[in-house]
């Protein structure tokens, strides 16, 4: 009886234990540390600005219950394995550009297509608000949870040796391409495009391997192509268009409270400021670039003309080829041209 008595003191005992410490680890909450790649440089303001601002904000409101990390400039994988290190896990969060996946994302690269978007902010409004109104975007990324797209600004021309104005002075140069659909682009000019990473843009400019670069005017600073470029030719011939992607098994181990939180500090505002940057970094570059004494050529809506009809092509195939697809290539077309009206500021 007294051994009975016994066991029954210990088991109360056991049980207030267990009792108190599962209320102590519900009170300081389960720990996760978010790893985030991306590419860029860790001192582009998409990683200073964007992303650390985004898990900043998400550790302060869980009480540093979710923290993380940042491996910026492909030091967990290239920029077009991005992606799939999202899918498979290898990074919680990844950041890249679509048109590094060559064909994983076609209807993405609606972006891409001349005279879309006039600023970064324009283009990152234009990209989130048709990933809100077309399923079949949805599903381009539905191996992830997309938390923010947007854009870069707008690609201009940058050349070292040759002035351009007319489709004519772009014919036979060799220019840096920043995705399959700005090939097409180039080689509808005339000139020859040559596919290569932000990285390599500088030596190549400078050593003569390349003639010019299709690229936004915030690489004029962030890649220092102020310090080359002669000649800037502004004419919005194509947005890149970027994602931020989770892996879909870490955001389903959070509870519902720290989802709102990851989905506040993400979607349309954080699309909006990363747009931001790379307008606030492209008038930067070309001051910097303007002040070293490159000549900066503003094409006017008359001399676009030509550039419009050598590029019409461009657009009625891409269209062509998502209906062939089985994708609503014109309705997004038009649509995407209907919010370029919408949005403009």
């Amino acid at each position: 009886m007294m051994f009975d008595k016994l066991g029954y003191f210990i088991g109360i005992i056991v049980l207030l234990l267990l009792t108190a410490c599962s209320e102590g680890i519900a009170s300081t909450g389960s720990q996760h540390n978010l790893i985030i790649s991306h590419f860029l440089p860790g001192s582009h303001p998409v990683q200073t600005q964007v992303l650390q601002g985004i898990g900043n904000e998400i550790e302060k409101k869980t009480d540093g219950d979710i923290t993380y990390e940042l491996y910026p400039s492909n030091a967990l994988g290239v920029a077009g394995s991005q992606y799939d290190m999202a899918v498979t896990g290898e990074a919680d969060i990844a950041l890249s550009v679509h048109g590094y996946s060559p064909g994983r994302f076609p209807l993405m690269s609606v972006m891409e297509l001349p005279f879309l978007a006039e600023t970064a902010v324009h283009g990152s409004e234009i990209i989130a608000n048709l990933y809100e109104e077309f399923p079949s975007i949805q599903e381009e990324h539905a191996d992830t949870i997309p938390l923010f797209l947007f854009t870069a600004e707008p690609a201009q021309l940058i050349t070292k040796n040759h002035r351009i104005e007319s489709p004519e002075d772009v014919k036979g140069l060799r220019v840096r391409s920043p995705s399959p659909l700005a090939n097409d682009i180039l080689e509808a000019l005339g000139a020859v495009p040559v596919s290569m990473p932000m990285g390599d843009v500088y030596e190549s400019l400078e050593r003569g391997v390349i003639d010019g670069a299709m690229v936004p005017l915030e690489a004029l600073y962030n890649y220092r192509l102020h310090e080359i470029a002669a000649y800037i030719t502004i004419g919005n011939f194509s947005a890149t268009p970027f994602f931020s992607v989770m892996n879909k098994e870490a955001y389903y181990r959070f509870t519902d409270s720290e989802k709102q939180v990851i989905n506040e500090a993400t979607g349309i505002e954080a699309s909006i400021e990363s747009g931001s940057v790379f307008d606030v970094d492209g008038q930067t570059g070309r001051k910097l670039a303007k002040e070293n004494g490159a000549e900066v050529i503003d094409l006017t809506e008359e001399q676009l003309i030509p550039w419009r009809k050598a590029l019409d092509p461009i657009v009625q195939a891409w269209i062509n080829d998502m209906e062939n697809r089985g994708y609503p290539g014109q309705h997004i077309y038009d649509r995407a041209f209907q919010l370029k009206a919408e949005l403009k500021k």
